[in-house]
């Protein structure tokens, strides 16, 4: 996929049981609002690695902690960017 002729990469995430509590950066939304974390200008979208749903979007590669987790609003799993 193009976006202002740049290609977009669709980069699938990892799903990872769900962290002990202070050992990784965890984020989480409200299952109501199916939306991506992270919007940005960049040229990769990060995928839920169960059902596919956006995590982040227009994002750079290595904007993402290494340390963070996000919970997919849509499926509740886990998902860590590799």
């Amino acid at each position: 996929m193009k976006v202002g002729g740049r290609k977009l990469a669709r980069v699938n995430c990892r799903v990872t049981p769900e962290p002990q509590e202070g050992t990784r950066s965890i984020y989480r939304k409200d299952s109501s609002k199916i939306e991506p974390f992270i919007v940005g200008r960049g040229d990769v979208d990060y995928i839920c690695g169960k059902c596919n749903n956006i995590i982040a979007k227009n994002v750079s590669q290595g904007q993402i902690a290494a340390d963070a987790v996000f919970q997919c609003p849509n499926c509740q799993s886990f998902n860590e960017v590799e």
